[in-house]
């Protein structure tokens, strides 16, 4: 026998004891020909049968089994690929494959919704995870030296753990190798991956999040990558590509079952994402013909529900509105989505982006948001109107409108002037009155935010993590953590049977000031039905009205929380002011009811008998913030509460008006310097009409006419 089959058939030996470690810890799933699956039990069996028939099969007949079971015979080249490999063995059929392969482009990484797109940034984050390992949001770096020990919970945090069964730490990484090249990247992130592999897939070890939705998603999409990469590269031997090829089949069969994607949440936007960019990356992939039209299919209709007709992301969050349009636009741009009606709800749901800033910068925060700037989270920013609020007026198209109102979703938002000079200082306000599901949704039913002058007057309580059993995570979810009216003490509920949708009845402009009012009847808990209207008049004045009927009488408390930079204090008036930093200008808050009716509670920092006057601005971190409680107690209770924007000096005082208003026909009065203040709010089947109190001197900002 010559030396070169010697050498061969000791070759094949090793690559035959190899993969016996493959064909005795590795499920393979084989596709029968009633296109299901085969179930693990009978998965467990026939690996067995195999093991047993391998002892009479040559090395190459086992090897050309394996393939066949991860390889889409369908195909004829890829039935051809089997052939070689038991004529000629693993290395030749690899050869087969690679040639194929090469034949389409290579495809980058998809990365994060919210990852690095500068270069040279790339090439640092890569850089600096290899050196002193990986950082996630504001952790300490955490080393990824092999063996990692995936089921380590350092920070006490789950976001952090999926993430890391998600393998976020290799997006970096296999992103600086599309970027430059290096095999050393890839090298890198063959290692991590196949740690991971080793451990789950050959092990079959488990912990929390090994098959978690998002992360099976996550974890699908990289080894199509890592599949492609190493295809066109020697840096892996063919063993081990085999097993990631093992692997990559594993994470299709789990993805491609209705039960096992999360049609509830953006997470199943994340799996289907995964699903068909593996096949993308992978067309070799036993089954790839029913997975990838399983995947598209799936994310059109997730796409579809996940979204209201006016363009607005569901799940009460601007924050993943961003992160959700930043995957439709890798989608798009990856050639993944091409169907027309996605295409014009990205370009809609784009152009909604606009209305969800604060004029000095920050995204809006309720849901679940972290304090951030729109414009570092924002990757596809080529909507005209988008551009000429992020380039704060330099670019762009300016919106025809101060205003926008979706109803079906439950958003309004209002602001000053778009001519308004410092840009940054624009007056501003966004409500929410959404309840869609219970995705990222907070006891938060009627909130708002409010920023005038270049800073936040009235936030929300933020995110903080997504540990559900940490005090500061229950805070910021709870009702008074936000800006709304809390019951008997408890939140309102989240229940999906009391999902509402949106709770906006009537909203627009009328005698150059902005109005929205939502209703809502609260069977569970309270039984009170609870009706909301803002007034405002941008640069000078907000008015909250609160009408709460029930058959019972509860205890109510009209929460406000504000920017952690303003310092409150008592009036000699009942009520309670701040100056705004560095200015003249006073904020004063004042409740118009009754005043042996409402009492006033200025809480900061609070931490016993309960949480109160909080905010989370950044992960897992808390801030203290003045929160202002109006508490009463009835069955027929109306709140009016002014906060008003005023000189030094000014003395805020109520105006007496009728008492027992009917809520339909209401008389607002307040008094500033002497000068009365207010407006009359009236209601019936035409619509609402609100006239102002003889208008100041000083013109306050001048809002737009149209509505949505």
């Amino acid at each position: 026998m010559s030396t070169r089959i010697t050498q061969q058939n000791k070759l094949n030996s090793l690559t035959m004891a190899r993969l016996a470690v493959l064909v005795g810890s590795v499920v393979f799933f084989v596709q029968d020909q009633t296109h299901g699956e085969v179930p693990p039990a009978s998965a467990v069996r026939e690996t067995a049968t195999s093991q047993t028939a391998d002892k009479a099969e040559s090395p190459n007949q086992v090897i050309a089994k394996q393939l066949s079971r991860v390889l889409d015979t369908t195909q004829p080249p890829l039935q051809e690929v089997v052939d070689i490999a038991e004529r000629d063995g693993l290395d030749a059929a690899v050869a087969r494959i690679r040639e194929l392969h090469q034949q389409a482009p290579e495809r980058p990484v998809f990365p994060h919704g919210l990852a690095p797109r500068d270069p040279e940034k790339i090439i640092k984050v890569a850089d600096g995870v290899i050196q002193g390992g990986w950082r996630f949001g504001k952790r300490e770096p955490y080393p990824v030296a092999i063996p990692i020990d995936w089921a380590a919970n350092p920070y006490n945090d789950r976001g952090w753990r999926m993430w890391l069964n998600a393998w976020r730490v290799l997006e970096p990484i296999l992103a600086a190798y599309d970027e430059s090249g290096d095999k050393r990247y890839l090298k890198f992130a063959n290692g991590i991956a196949l740690d991971w592999i080793d451990q789950y897939i050959v092990a079959e070890n488990d912990n929390a999040f090994t098959w978690y939705d998002m992360a099976i998603g996550r974890r699908a999409l990289l080894l199509g990558k890592l599949i492609d990469a190493n295809l066109r590269t020697d840096v892996m031997s063919n063993e081990r590509l085999l097993l990631l090829f093992t692997a990559a089949r594993r994470h299709a069969v789990e993805l491609h079952s209705e039960d096992k994607i999360a049609w509830h949440s953006n997470h199943g936007i994340y799996q289907l994402v995964g699903l068909l960019s593996l096949g993308m990356s992978t067309p070799e992939l036993s089954g790839v013909h029913e997975f990838k039209p399983f995947a598209k299919q799936g994310l059109c209709k997730l796409i579809s529900q996940h979204f209201s007709d006016e363009g607005i992301h569901l799940e009460h969050s601007p924050f993943y509105h961003v992160a959700l349009i930043n995957t439709l636009g890798l989608l798009i741009e990856r050639g993944l989505i091409d169907d027309d009606e996605t295409l014009n709800l990205f370009q809609l749901a784009k152009r909604n982006i606009a209305w969800m800033c604060h004029p000095h910068g920050d995204l809006i925060r309720t849901g679940d948001g972290d304090q951030t700037q729109a414009a570092a989270r924002i990757m596809y920013a080529d909507d005209p109107q988008l551009q000429y609020v992020l380039s704060k007026g330099k670019s762009g198209t300016q919106p025809p409108t101060n205003y926008q109102i979706f109803k079906e979703s439950g958003y309004a938002v209002f602001r000053g002037s778009w001519d308004h000079r410092p840009w940054r200082e624009a007056p501003y306000l966004f409500f929410s009155a959404a309840f869609h599901s219970r995705t990222h949704k907070h006891a938060d039913d009627f909130t708002f935010e409010w920023s005038e002058q270049g800073r936040s007057l009235l936030i929300d309580s933020g995110r903080y993590s997504y540990k559900y059993d940490h005090p500061h995570r229950q805070y910021v979810e709870s009702t008074r953590a936000h800006n709304t009216v809390e019951i008997d003490g408890r939140n309102f509920s989240r229940y999906t049977n009391d999902v509402f949708g949106s709770a906006i009845v009537a909203g627009g402009e009328s005698d150059d000031a902005y109005f929205v009012t939502a209703q809502v009847n609260r069977s569970r808990f309270f039984k009170t039905h609870h009706k909301r209207t803002l007034v405002f008049r941008p640069g000078r004045w907000l008015v909250v009205i609160d009408n709460l009927t029930s058959p019972e009488s509860h205890e109510f408390a009209q929460c406000f929380h504000f920017g952690p930079e303003l310092m409150f204090h008592h009036t000699s008036t009942g009520g309670v002011a701040a100056r705004l930093p560095n200015t003249d200008t006073m904020l004063n808050v004042l409740s118009l009811s009754p005043s042996d009716a409402v009492t006033a509670t200025l809480i900061r920092g609070q931490t016993e008998p309960r949480m109160q006057g909080w905010t989370s601005l950044a992960a897992n971190h808390m801030t203290p913030n003045y929160a202002l409680e109006l508490r009463t107690s009835g069955n027929d209770v109306q709140y009016v509460t002014v906060l008003a924007l005023t000189g030094p000096q000014a003395n805020l005082q109520p105006i007496p008006v009728p008492a027992n208003q009917d809520p339909h026909n209401l008389q607002v009065r307040w008094q500033a310097n002497g000068a009365s203040q207010g407006f009359d709010l009236h209601e019936d089947e035409s619509g609402t009409s609100l006239k102002l109190l003889s208008p100041p001197a000083m013109t306050a900002e001048k809002p737009g006419s149209a509505t949505r």
